[in-house]
């Protein structure tokens, strides 16, 4: 066997090898809505969970705009959550929408794109 088709062994392998347990895009996106519903409090994760429609997210949006004016540490928590997503600039009400849709609502319709 030639030094290059080592080379190409090599590389093929190692690449083989850290392609294996690599997150899934589903699994990425269920561990990125976790780490939001687990700053929630309970009453607002309770009615995260039950959003049925963009139109649900205005009442829980506002739910979350109120928690976070009277908790430092909730809001310290979704700031650096919106930071990570990019998406510092969204309201508590597109927050909540961002996570509903592109998070629970895809996973839960199965519209989230592989591998």
């Amino acid at each position: 066997m030639s030094f290059d088709s080592l080379t190409v062994l090599l590389a093929a392998s190692i690449l083989l090898v850290s392609s294996c347990d690599r997150e899934t895009r589903e699994e990425g996106r269920q561990r990125r809505l976790d780490t939001f519903r687990a700053c929630l409090p309970d009453s607002i994760r309770e009615s995260f969970d039950a959003v049925s429609d963009s139109d649900d997210c205005h009442d829980v949006g506002i739910m979350l705009e109120e928690a976070r004016s009277r908790s430092a540490p909730l809001s310290a928590a979704l700031d650096s959550i919106a930071h990570a997503e990019l998406i510092d600039t969204f309201s508590d009400e597109e927050i909540v929408y961002y996570f509903w849709f592109y998070f629970d609502y895809a996973i839960e319709t199965g519209s989230v794109r592989g591998p």
